[in-house]
């Protein structure tokens, strides 16, 4: 894990407007516990995804939500861009993907929460491939590591 993820983590937890000891009260969690999970020193305890997301609407602070996206943009930006066809084509692919998904979704007239989420998770990796499309557009003729922004 990165050294910002683990920051975000111990800020969360420690530089939020909610004291520790009132996030692990409400998270019905001993206080110690949860400064052992903050604690980027220690490697046994650990936040859990939903722990992590639970105090960071309790608190509202979204210095994890973040270093995350910090940190999956930068993984992003060092791969190779994509040619725009190959990008035209996976955008469109994950659109269908959308659309197949809606579709198979509501084909009882109802929508369950597992279909909702089914639904949200293609239309984010179809906007994902958008900007995929987008960046490699901005790229055209760049050379290989010159960023776009």
């Amino acid at each position: 894990m990165s050294d910002a993820i683990d920051q975000a983590i111990y800020d969360l937890v420690h530089n939020s407007d909610i004291s520790a000891k009132g996030i692990s009260s409400r998270l019905v969690l001993n206080h110690q516990v949860l400064i052992n999970k903050a604690n980027p020193q220690c490697e046994t305890h650990k936040l859990t995804v939903r722990e992590c997301l639970a105090i960071s609407m309790i608190t509202g602070n979204r210095a994890v939500i973040r270093a995350m996206t910090a940190e999956m943009d930068l993984v992003q930006k060092q791969s190779r861009p994509q040619s725009i066809l190959e990008s035209v084509l996976s955008a469109g692919k994950e659109h269908g993907d959308v659309l197949a998904t809606v579709q198979r979704s509501m084909a009882d007239g109802r929508l369950t929460n597992r279909e909702k989420e089914a639904c949200r998770r293609e239309i984010r990796e179809a906007i994902d491939a958008l900007n995929v499309l987008d960046e490699s557009i901005v790229s055209e003729g760049r050379p290989v590591g010159v960023s776009a922004h």
